[in-house]
């Protein structure tokens, strides 16, 4: 099949040649991968922390509005009170 494919590509000859030696080193091989691994947990990494963020920002404008909801309820009870008081 390779012969096949070198004999309708003949550039496919130069690729299959720097393929087969990189698949007999096989420390190089590994390395490459470690790398790639490494390079994914630290994308991993920023996309999980980028998404905590994501959640913590809305955590806080959800807080930010039941603030506004508690001090405009602070504020009809004291109304509320000094209507009571001056009945």
């Amino acid at each position: 099949m390779i012969v096949k494919l070198i004999t309708e590509y003949p550039q496919f000859k130069v690729y299959y040649k720097e393929i087969y030696q990189l698949c007999r080193n096989t420390e190089k091989v590994m390395e490459m991968f470690s790398k790639e691994l490494q390079e994914l947990d630290r994308n991993t990494v920023q996309y999980m922390i980028d998404e905590m963020q994501d959640v913590i920002d809305a955590q806080k404008e959800d807080l930010d509005r039941q603030k506004d909801v508690i001090d405009a309820q602070k504020k009809e009870i004291e109304e509320l009170k000094a209507r009571l008081a001056e009945k």
